[in-house]
């Protein structure tokens, strides 16, 4: 009786401590997130700019904006031109639906970044889409 009582609060203890503890890891450079691989936590991507962030940012992209918002998919090719600033625009737009407050300027900064990160997870694991 003794034993089931401390493994029950054991459990209710796992349970308890593992969300905060999930939320308190360290994220690294080349995790997948959302079936993308995660670039370095640049926070200042617009008009133009090249390269791995850019990747991420296009691939996140696909994965939060519905195909009725987003068609087609953006090409993951690593460069900034006008189709993933009119994407990141609507992006930023559609989260003051959900009470953000982002910007809605067609770069990706430090607001922007962690809420299209969040929303794009949401996408891959649940089809969820931010609009």
């Amino acid at each position: 009786m003794i034993l089931r009582r401390i493994l029950a609060v054991c459990a209710v203890l796992a349970v308890a401590i593992a969300p905060s503890a999930a939320i308190a890891a360290p994220v690294r450079q080349g995790v997948l997130e959302a079936n993308c691989e995660r670039g370095p936590d640049v926070y200042d991507i617009g008009w133009n700019d090249r390269g791995k962030p850019v990747r991420e940012v296009q691939c996140l992209l696909n994965w939060t904006l519905s195909d009725r918002v987003l068609s087609p998919r953006l090409v993951v090719d690593g460069h900034y031109g006008s189709l993933t600033t009119a994407a990141v625009k609507k992006f930023q737009e559609c989260s003051h639906i959900w009470g953000y407050t982002l910007a809605v300027d067609g770069r990706v900064g430090r607001q922007t970044l962690p809420v299209l990160r969040e929303w794009a997870q949401y996408g891959y694991n649940g089809g969820y889409a931010i609009c």
